[in-house]
């Protein structure tokens, strides 16, 4: 008999009662076998009780007597049909290993020991769910093969082809046989004999022995206890390369900070000055919005944009665009060649933000050679407007891939070599900046202070030098005659240094001789002009030559801040612009007001030959594939001129209709493409054909035209012999 004890938990009270539960057994020895049934071995535990010394140490029954147990019948919870009785507390107490205490004892706890709690694995699971009945639609299971309908009709007649399949082997056992009396033979008869032994001789009869113990207790799982399959449904997802290269992208972005800057022992600026610490946050795609408005302002939209104009471009220019990168070529060896020097127009760059702005300054990129700023601003000095940054490709003339807005005019313009995405800009009223043309909006690296920047007129040349390997830094030039240098240090922010200041020039100068000017009474306003163009020595590191509105050439240095190394006059005007050959780097070409284009040597007093054109000179280029082909633009006209052709008149002249002024001329790296800027707004791009092959030895060719143009003057020719003979000389002594 089993006394099962009884739980009362009821709100009132809130407190859990505890009954230990115990089994009697009222047998004897010499109890009846009519009133205990003993089904196993285990019930006949039941009957007897271990005492030592007096201690009742009787294990405790392994089965549960409350349990649902298998019938012998069933071999697995599996197979298990039928209906089991589900308990109705879902947990019970019994009896605690860790309290002792008498029978029948109640014992009154505020908390639950984890010993004391069992919880029934026959209940089920499913009970209290509610499923979600949503549109799902029918997918196939995981587990089963699609459900097949069989046809509706089928074919008076089925073809069946018989053929021979390959046979599959599933299990093959070999049997091996040796000669008797060999060392094999007698390994293959003992293990006969043995298995003989063991299967029908006196093997078979051997001892084994059953032994039941007590285990620790085993979880059983009933198919109650299984989780129920969840429903499916079929969906549609997409994502393209796109997406997940993105996706990668956004995640490997994080916050970066910048190591603060190293102390300083003296500092040279005031406190403001200082480079401040700054935090590079990264963009995270939770502030992109939903809406087109919000999605259109992201640089992931506009990338997409640029991408799609450029191939829609391409569809219109494709036959331009070939030519300009020079997949059309003209036969050298035709025989209807001719030398006319023909310009072929092939696309302008213009939009309407631009329109009817001049052009102030056009810059190259370094690197990226598909790549061109355009900068407009103001031509005459009354005029009023602001300034705008373009940013053009060849891959889409017809629209900028950036446009920035200033409210005061841009001037000049300078790409880095370092970082090619860098472009220095130079505005009328002395500032500078450093703006990043990754961004579609203005982002702005750096900007000149006016507290070491005095310069507050406009800034008409912005030029990068190497000061060494790793410092780059930026050269201005400026209307009050000022030469100046602005770099970032590692405790100054783009702080502005003095280079040089060019100063009025007296007295007699070498060069183009003039006419002897009046006597100025007067005492004059400024002593100091304007330094109009600026170019880098081709074979100094720390030379460059400036350009003057008073016609002077001024060679300078950065190793002396307060004077010049030499000054020549090259024009009666201002000079507007100065390029080095690239087959000669003694050559020089100057362009200036006074319509002339004047050739000069390097260590020769006099000009080597002047080109003369209709109006002032704005621009002049040397071709980089032709070491004798010159290009020059002069008001409304663009003239072509080959030296060793002829230096009187130019071999081609292309004049521009309209009220327009022709302000910039320069070659593309290739040579035979040209870039000509007016004061409309306009860029415009044209293939130079039917130009002379160019020669094996450039320079050779180069230097028998500066002879040939220097035949009726001898002395100059002597001075020329007696220059190359120094300078070969000196070349085999180092």
């Amino acid at each position: 008999m089993v006394k099962s004890g009884s739980i009362s938990n009821t709100a009132a009270q809130n407190t859990s009662t505890y009954t230990e539960l115990q089994s009697q057994y009222a047998l004897s020895e010499g109890t009846s076998s009519k009133t205990v049934k003993i089904t196993s071995v285990l019930d006949k535990r039941l009957v007897y009780r271990v005492i030592v010394n007096g201690v009742d140490v009787t294990p405790d029954d392994i089965n549960d007597p409350s349990f649902v147990t298998l019938d012998e019948t069933f071999t697995h919870a599996a197979y298990d049909t039928k209906i089991r009785a589900k308990s109705e507390t879902g947990i019970k107490y019994t009896r605690s290993k860790s309290r002792t205490g008498l029978e029948g004892a109640k014992v009154y706890a505020t908390t639950i020991n984890l010993d004391d709690i069992e919880i029934d694995h026959t209940l089920n699971t499913e009970e209290g769910i509610d499923y979600d009945d949503g549109n799902l639609s029918l997918a196939p299971s995981a587990y089963y093969l699609p459900k097949i309908y069989p046809p509706t009709s089928y074919p008076p007649e089925i073809q069946v082809t018989l053929k021979e399949t390959e046979t599959v082997f599933l299990f093959a056992l070999q049997s091996s046989s040796f000669e008797k009396g060999s060392v094999e033979g007698t390994q293959v008869e003992e293990e006969n004999t043995y298995y003989e032994y063991i299967t029908v001789g006196k093997g078979r009869n051997r001892k084994m022995v059953g032994q039941e113990t007590q285990t620790k207790e085993t979880i059983k799982q009933t198919r109650h206890t299984l989780a129920t399959r969840p429903e499916k449904k079929n969906a549609t997802a997409f994502a393209s390369v796109w997406d997940m290269h993105d996706t990668y992208a956004q995640i490997q972005k994080a916050l970066e900070e910048e190591e603060e800057d190293e102390m300083v022992m003296y500092q040279s600026a005031a406190p403001h000055l200082l480079r401040k610490k700054r935090k590079k946050v990264s963009d995270t795609s939770s502030s992109i919005g939903k809406t087109f408005k919000e999605i259109a302002a992201t640089s992931q939209y506009m990338d997409a944009v640029l991408i799609m104009e450029r191939v829609l471009a391409s569809l219109t220019f494709a036959a331009a665009q070939k030519k300009f990168r020079g997949l059309v070529t003209v036969d050298p060896l035709s025989m209807d060649l001719v030398y006319i020097y023909t310009l072929t127009a092939l696309w302008t760059y213009e939009c309407e933000e631009t329109l009817n702005k001049p052009i102030t300054c056009i810059c190259f990129n370094p690197k990226y050679l598909n790549m061109c700023a355009i900068s407009h601003g103001k031509f005459g000095f009354a005029d009023v407007c602001k300034g705008i940054v373009c940013i053009w490709c060849t891959k889409n003339p017809r629209k900028p891939e950036r446009l920035y807005n200033f409210e005061v005019p841009v001037t000049s313009l300078g790409f880095s070599q370092t970082n090619p995405n860098w472009l220095a800009c130079g505005f009328s009223n002395g500032d500078v900046i450093i703006l990043d043309i990754q961004s579609y909006a203005p982002k702005i690296i750096a900007r000149s202070k006016r507290d070491t920047n005095p310069c507050f007129e406009p800034i008409w040349v912005t030029r990068w030098h190497n000061i060494d390997k790793d410092n780059e830094c930026v050269m201005t030039t400026c209307q009050d005659g000022r030469i100046r240098r602005l770099q970032s240090t590692k405790t100054h922010e783009f702080i502005s240094s003095p280079m040089m200041r060019i100063c009025t020039v007296e007295g007699k100068l070498t060069g183009l001789e003039t006419t002897k000017p009046c006597l100025k009474v007067d005492i004059p306003i400024t002593r100091y002009p304007a330094v109009l163009c600026m170019i880098w020595h081709p074979t100094i590191d720390h030379c460059y030559l400036v350009g003057t509105d008073e016609g002077c050439i001024h060679r300078c240095s950065t190793h002396y801040m307060n004077q010049h190394m030499d000054v020549f006059r090259a024009h009666e005007g201002p000079v507007n612009g100065m390029c080095i050959s690239p087959f000669m780097p003694q050559l020089l070409a100057s362009c200036g007001a006074d319509s002339a284009i004047r050739l000069w040597i390097d260590g020769m007093d006099d000009f080597i030959m002047t080109l003369t054109c209709q109006s002032a000179v704005n621009g002049i280029a040397f071709c980089p594939i032709n070491s004798t082909i010159l290009l020059s633009t002069s008001g409304n006209t663009l003239s072509v001129w080959d030296l060793r052709r002829k230096i009187h008149m130019p071999c081609a002249e292309y004049t521009f209709p309209g009220n327009v002024t022709l302000i910039f001329v320069d070659f593309a790296a290739s040579g035979h493409n040209v870039f000509v800027g007016d004061t409309l707004g306009r860029l415009h791009t044209f293939h130079l054909e039917d130009t002379p092959i160019p020669p094996f030895d450039q320079k050779k060719m180069l230097n028998q035209a500066i002879r040939k143009a220097l035949c009726t003057r001898p002395l100059m020719l002597k001075q020329l012999d007696k220059l190359r003979r120094f300078r070969k000389n000196k070349a085999k002594a180092m």
